[in-house]
């Protein structure tokens, strides 16, 4: 497994309100991700949108990119806050991760 990948390394972008935790949390969460793999992670990019519209249930956004060896692999989540639609993000690309392995069998 690669355990190198650091928190720091991974860029956020923020649209909207998005607390200075929320940027801290996908940091984390994404460099987590490297557990789950034995290529490396080259890059990772993460966006965080909050847009205080009408409908509630989509007022926060999170997209991610992480660009394994070459590979990018994306995800994308909404919900009622920004904690939810990082570790949406995270479970979608852990999956990624996943089956990008079964495929290198």
């Amino acid at each position: 497994m690669n355990t190198t990948f650091d928190a720091e390394a991974v860029v956020v972008e923020t649209i909207g309100e998005v607390p200075p935790e929320a940027v801290a949390e996908a940091r984390k969460r994404v460099a987590a991700l490297a557990r789950y793999t034995d290529r490396p992670i080259l890059a990772a990019r993460v966006t965080l949108h909050h847009s205080p519209g009408p409908a509630p249930d989509h007022r926060f956004a999170a997209r991610a990119v992480l660009d394994v060896n070459g590979r990018p692999l994306h995800a994308h989540a909404e919900a009622t806050n920004t904690y939810g639609a990082i570790a949406e993000v995270q479970d979608r690309l852990r999956t990624e991760l996943a089956r990008l392995r079964k495929r290198a069998r």
